[in-house]
């Protein structure tokens, strides 16, 4: 995959929103590590800036 096409998909995935999942170490109240992973699931709303610069390549026939 080309870098053009890496960066296209970057971008619209920015304008799109996704989703993230951060995985967090569970310690116990001594600080020591449990063994246990919490996998925390989040949403990175869409980027109104990313879209905007989507319609800009798309007026300029940069977008295919």
């Amino acid at each position: 995959m080309g870098i053009d096409m890496e960066i296209k998909e970057a971008l619209t995935k920015k304008a799109l929103g996704y989703e993230v999942e951060e995985k967090e170490i569970i310690v116990n109240k001594n600080g020591e590590q449990t063994g246990k992973i919490k996998v925390i699931k989040k949403h990175i709303p869409p980027d109104i800036k990313a879209m905007e610069k989507i319609e800009e390549l798309k007026k300029l026939g940069e977008w295919n």
